[in-house]
């Protein structure tokens, strides 16, 4: 029986709590004009102290130009309609109340993309006894930032968010900020993003007029600083140009007799053409400054049509030697042939054509009406049959010489080019 009463004591207070905040609501919205400011004069500015507190950096779209951000707009005020005293409604000390059905300020983001993109209205206001509401409803931002990528994928951008007040100038209502501003990393809501990364946050007040009015408007500007993480185009973009730039130099070592060596110098350069090309969709084509990655790319594509023009000289040269009698010219074969085959280790013994030189030998010991279809000649004739294949092999190994010789030259200048092209993008690792 004392658990029945005990219970029913409970909803007692219950239905009177229940009671005294109906009687509350009704007593504060009665006569309560929610289109007038809450101030005692009419020439009395109302103070709203505001902050925007970050939950989230949603993204930025480099194409779109645009920044997405999440938060709350924590903004408060003193209503003089809504002062109570709390002994009269059962000690009461606060009341929700929808913000509909109040005064609240028209704070909008004034460069923001849609053409409004103000907080909600449905969220509930909390009001104390003393009349100061509480309104920290959660927002959705997408404002412009102009990026720029010349220093893609490391690039840092500042993007800004300036909340005003559309209609009421400072006279009316003096924006100021509120408390400590959050840093963003530091508030336990916040959600890093995977692509973005948040370096800090910065805000001011400022002041000015428009064209149309001569009263001051008063915003509160946020400028966030985010860092690109580079880890998804380091994986898409960066190490595939890396691999392609130390795969290219290969042109330079396969053998100039090998069909395969023009082969693979075009198939390297179409290969950085297609990763160039999936660039161009990732980064808006009216960007005023080329991104460093694609000048990257660019300077590889260079590269690499360049060893395949060197390839076809050199696989030139070597074909002469199936042609030509002759050796190589004059300056060709002092400049070249000269010191820089001991230089790169080129010995003319290991580029001699093996078959002619064994006829050769064979000319020299073969008397008359010798083997290898070779008729009997006086020693006049053999003696003469020795010396132009002597002349003719000495012309094929310096042809093949030459092209080995280009070869190699050309290796060391691609890696030296290389590595100054990439200690130059490296400073920014």
């Amino acid at each position: 029986m004392d658990g029945w009463c005990s219970l029913a004591e409970d909803f007692a207070a219950n239905d009177s709590y229940i009671s005294e905040e109906h009687r509350l609501f009704k007593d504060l919205l009665e006569g309560y004009q929610e289109s007038v400011r809450p101030v005692a004069s009419a020439g009395e500015a109302l103070r709203l102290d505001f902050r925007f507190s970050l939950t989230a950096v949603d993204g930025l779209d480099e194409k779109e130009q645009t920044f997405v951000v999440s938060g709350w707009m924590d903004t408060s005020w003193k209503d003089i309609q809504l002062v109570w005293d709390p002994d009269k409604y059962g000690g009461l000390q606060g009341i929700r109340i929808p913000i509909n059905r109040l005064w609240s300020p028209d704070i909008i983001v004034i460069n923001s993309k849609d053409a409004y993109n103000g907080p909600p209205y449905h969220h509930l206001a909390y009001v104390t006894p003393d009349g100061s509401v509480y309104w920290i409803p959660p927002i959705n931002i997408e404002t412009y930032c102009a990026v720029d990528l010349a220093e893609f994928p490391f690039d840092e951008h500042v993007c800004s968010v300036t909340f005003l007040s559309w209609t009421y100038d400072e006279t009316l209502v003096n924006l100021t900020t509120k408390g400590n501003q959050d840093k963003g990393s530091t508030n336990p809501h916040f959600m890093a993003n995977s692509e973005w990364e948040l370096k800090g946050i910065t805000f001011s007040r400022n002041c000015r007029k428009f064209p149309c009015c001569a009263e001051n408007y008063c915003d509160i500007t946020y400028d966030f600083s985010i860092k690109r993480q580079t880890t998804f185009t380091t994986h898409l973009f960066l190490g595939p140009s890396v691999v392609l730039c130390l795969v290219t130099p290969v042109v330079f070592v396969l053998p100039p007799g090998s069909g395969e060596k023009m082969i693979f110098g075009i198939g390297v350069v179409l290969a950085d053409v297609l990763l160039l090309g999936e660039l161009i969709t990732f980064i808006p084509s009216a960007h005023p400054n080329v991104p460093l990655l694609a000048k990257y790319f660019l300077a590889n594509i260079v590269m690499a049509c360049f060893s395949v023009v060197i390839s076809a000289v050199v696989v030139g040269f070597w074909d002469k030697s199936k042609s030509r009698i002759s050796g190589p010219p004059a300056f060709l074969r002092l400049l070249i042939l000269g010191p820089l085959t001991r230089l790169l280790c080129v010995r003319k013994e290991d580029y001699l054509p093996v078959d002619d030189a064994d006829k050769a030998a064979a000319l020299e010991v073969t008397p008359e009406g010798g083997e290898d279809g070779f008729e009997a000649t006086s020693g006049e004739e053999q003696k003469r049959r020795c010396i132009n294949t002597y002349l003719r092999n000495a012309a094929i190994s310096e042809w093949r010489q030459l092209a080995v010789v280009f070869d190699r030259i050309f290796f060391i200048v691609y890696c030296v080019v290389l590595s100054i092209l990439t200690l130059s993008f490296a400073r920014y690792l």
